[in-house]
């Protein structure tokens, strides 16, 4: 089965910014392109969201929603969560309810009242349990990451089921046990969920999918809101207190607890609650605390599957604003809320490792000592240690370290440069040299040479002075234009220049040329025979009133060549 959340490779750029955004680090990277580790993975859903490419997708839940209402018309029921206010609210909630009829839904019904069970269930517990920390069990990616990452904490989850399953349970109890369920939220957790409770919830699907598949069906919600009528209604009855459960707090603000039977804590975003739990110490509790977490920055109305990007205290307000805070209005002492939770073994999750390993997994990208350890975060990974760790496991590749990279360009780069038998220099728009060969220097003259060997490259060195052409590399850079094989004097010497963009207008190369070396003059001769023969071809083709034309300049190519040839075999003898 297709994993919730999963990563299309031909659209992924290798930005490493789904690393650095994912809190628990479930990303792999081959070959430049980033994989999610699926036992690793929480499915909080935030890489789809900050995906600059959309490589990051959520699991279609449409298609087999529409499936299974076409397989059991009138016996789905849509498990609306509470944050549909934040997302629909401006449409009355009947205006919804008959959208969702007309697709073929026998009834809508809040998972709100699933949370209202289990609050209840939840104080039940925290009544009677001895004095310690306690962690809401509501939200799904908080779950795993304590399963995934904090064992240790599991006793510390309520042993109550979330609200989505507390609600299927409630369905099936009232309208029989084959009936189908569908849930819609903005929770990509939930689809994990419901993979694992598949005899309860059949389908998840987004709110972005709810409101495309009204799209697709051609089902105007306003249209809706003028048709609704008494029988658009929520069943069996409209949630109470419950409808506060998808923001932050929202989970405590349903206790009753007489008496103080718990401190209430309420915290959010995935971030903030890793580094919570990470250091949470369990030790002699007077009494004990409460913590209610969302995985989700201010609650469920800021999941990955939202449908609005509104602002968090916006769409608070809606939900805080519709909540009528009754009692519920059915009991349902039959249903079994009890959830338990085991460690999940992580195959090849972070561990320790011996030092030699990382010190050899820092040494393959240059880090040789605590000095080269720059803890830049380019590569996605808060520290070159982390780095090492994902390097050693699999999970990352040395060519993700930019300082690694930069180096090894500018290595190959400068070897490069003293190689190549020509003269090279680097300026920028100001035309202070960036880099230099010996051979540039060399051909400058001895003064330049000296200080070259002093200073090998001469950054910052002024070109202007240094040479009487520094006018052209001066007008390259003004007007963004290349100079191609322009002949240059410098001392009893002729040279072929060449200027290059490396980016236009702030930085250029150039390429000096001895036009007395073999090779050189060789190549500029064919090249410039070539430049003959092409113009000719042209020029034959054209009026007769031209062909005097390119005589006289076949005729001023063919001397300049002549007089290389004279100047060279002068020198020769």
């Amino acid at each position: 089965m297709l994993r919730p959340v999963y990563t299309e490779p031909e659209n992924c750029k290798d930005c490493y910014r789904c690393i650095r955004e994912c809190p628990v680090k479930a990303i792999r990277i081959e070959d430049n392109k980033a994989s999610i580790i699926a036992e690793r993975c929480v499915y909080c859903g935030h890489c789809t969201q900050i995906c600059p490419t959309g490589a990051k997708k959520i699991r279609d839940g449409l298609s087999s929603a529409r499936m299974v209402i076409s397989r059991n018309p009138r016996k789905t029921y849509l498990s609306l969560d509470g944050s549909y206010v934040s997302e629909f609210g401006d449409v009355p909630h009947e205006a919804l309810i008959r959208a969702a009829r007309r697709l073929g839904f026998a009834g809508v019904s809040e998972t709100a009242l699933g949370a209202e069970l289990v609050t209840r269930a939840t104080e039940e517990f925290l009544a009677s349990a001895p004095p310690s920390i306690y962690i809401s069990s509501g939200c799904p990616v908080v779950v795993d990451y304590v399963r995934k990452y904090d064992p240790e904490l599991i006793p510390c989850i309520t042993p109550v089921v979330s609200p989505m399953i507390a609600h299927a349970r409630m369905l099936r109890q009232l309208y029989g046990n084959d009936i189908k369920i569908v849930f819609a939220g903005p929770c990509i957790g939930r689809k994990a969920e419901a993979d694992a409770y598949g005899d309860l919830v059949d389908v998840v699907i987004t709110f972005r999918d709810l409101s495309l598949w009204f799209e697709r069906e051609g089902i105007d919600l306003q249209e809706m809101a003028e048709k609704a009528t008494e029988d658009d209604r929520f069943v069996p009855y409209m949630a109470g207190m419950g409808e506060l459960y998808p923001v932050a707090g929202g989970i405590t603000a349903g206790f009753k607890m007489p008496g103080k039977l718990a401190t209430r804590m309420a915290f959010s975003d995935m971030f903030n609650i890793t580094d919570l739990l990470d250091h949470i110490e369990i030790t002699d509790m007077q009494e004990s605390i409460f913590m209610e977490l969302h995985a989700c920055k201010g609650g469920c109305i800021n999941g990955p599957g939202k449908l609005k990007n509104t602002s968090v205290a916006l769409k608070r307000y809606d939900v805080v604003n519709k909540c009528e805070r009754r009692e519920p209005e059915m009991n349902f002492p039959g249903i079994d809320l009890s959830a338990s939770f085991t460690a999940e073994n992580l195959d090849g999750a972070s561990r320790e490792y011996p030092e030699y390993m990382i010190h050899e997994a820092l040494a393959a990208i240059g880090k040789n000592s605590p000095a080269d350890e720059l803890n830049c975060s380019s590569c996605g990974y808060y520290t070159c240690r982390e780095f090492a760790v994902a390097m050693i496991e699999g999970r990352a590749e040395d060519n993700m370290c930019a300082s690694y990279m930069r180096k090894i360009a500018h290595d190959k780069a400068s070897v490069l440069m003293q190689k190549i038998p020509a003269g090279i220099v680097i300026v920028n728009s100001e035309l202070k040299i960036v880099d230099m060969n010996r051979n540039f220097a060399e051909a400058m003259g001895e003064g330049t040479l000296g200080i070259y060997d002093m200073c090998p490259g001469m950054a910052g060195s002024s070109l202007a002075g240094m040479c009487s052409f520094d006018e052209l590399f001066r007008t390259a850079i003004a007007t963004g234009e290349e100079i191609k094989e322009r002949r240059v004097k410098e001392g009893d010497r002729t040279w072929l220049l060449s200027i290059f963009n490396i980016q236009p207008r702030r930085q250029v190369f150039g390429l000096l040329q001895d036009l007395q070396e073999p090779a050189v003059r060789k190549e500029w001769m064919v090249e410039k025979t070539r430049e003959v023969i092409r113009n000719h071809m042209i020029t034959v083709q054209k009026v007769a009133g031209l062909l005097g034309e390119n005589a006289a300049y076949t005729d001023v190519t063919l001397r300049n060549i002549l007089e290389a040839y004279d100047k060279g075999d002068e020198k020769e003898n």
